[in-house]
């Protein structure tokens, strides 16, 4: 069922049906692989995502594979459920032209994150699906205000978070709605959390639990190598990268830069 938000006349995108049924068969004491793979595959795009992802050098597996099935014993039950979960969200959200680059973006900042996470002993899967949707409420805004991007480029200094732009322009923000999105899907608590406040510069002082945190820091962390690469510059990191680096305890600068080293190969860099 389509959640609608009054205020903003804004549409959030219906859980998907085929989501719903691998969570719940996943809360099964015994999930069938066969049960869920039959889910992914009554939809062929869907099917045809989660087979070109697994398949792509992200996973660097020595073989292809050619089935659900393969893929779900290969990666398992919580990485499949995320990566449905990332392909819908691309599905499910509403066609605007010119966001092939927002799409592209979220995709190397989920990999970078994931190599981060794992560097650092953390859960990639989840610093993946972090990365995915962080930004999920964008198309959403694209649409519901057409000159979104050009509205911001006008009145976003560098030096300005972006949400407080939004919420001056828009009267709404793209991590707020985001985290209601997220929520609306029933993705993790941790990611709702991590979603709502990944533009905080007071991150540190809101009692967030560890695991949200851990999301939070390692996808800034994530997005700010992106932005580096791309030649753009991260305000809200700029702020928050003493005490993220001490928080994910990389104050040692060549340990720091070995992080980052491993990050920029993983997306080809």
């Amino acid at each position: 069922m389509t959640q609608h938000n009054a205020s903003l006349d804004i549409d959030f995108p219906p859980c998907p049906a085929v989501l719903i049924s691998i969570q719940q068969e996943m809360n099964q004491s015994h999930p069938s692989i066969r049960k869920i793979a039959d889910f992914i595959v009554c939809d062929v795009v869907l099917a045809a995502e989660v087979l070109k992802t697994v398949n792509s050098p992200f996973y660097g597996l020595r073989h292809k594979v050619s089935s659900v099935s393969d893929a779900i014993k290969l990666i398992g039950f919580t990485r499949t459920l995320q990566l449905v979960a990332a392909a819908s969200v691309r599905q499910s959200s509403p066609f605007v032209d010119g966001l092939t680059f927002f799409w592209n973006d979220s995709q190397a900042v989920a990999i970078i994150a994931c190599s981060i996470a794992k560097y650092l002993k953390m859960d990639g899967d989840l610093a993946y699906l972090m990365g995915l949707f962080h930004n999920c409420a964008v198309p959403l805004l694209v649409q519901r205000f057409p000159h979104y991007f050009f509205d911001l480029r006008v009145h976003h200094p560098d030096t300005l978070d972006i949400t407080i732009a939004e919420d001056a322009i828009f009267n709404v923000n793209h991590a707020l709605l985001g985290s209601l999105f997220a929520r609306s899907w029933y993705l993790p608590d941790s990611i709702i959390q991590a979603i709502r406040f990944h533009h905080t510069a007071e991150l540190f002082s809101q009692g967030l639990d560890s695991d949200t945190l851990n999301l939070v820091t390692v996808n800034l962390l994530a997005i700010n190598i992106h932005d580096a690469i791309c030649g753009r510059r991260y305000a809200c990191f700029s702020q928050l990268e003493k005490q993220i680096r001490d928080y994910l305890l990389l104050s040692d600068d060549v340990e720091y830069q070995s992080l980052i080293d491993r990050a920029m190969e993983a997306i080809g860099q």
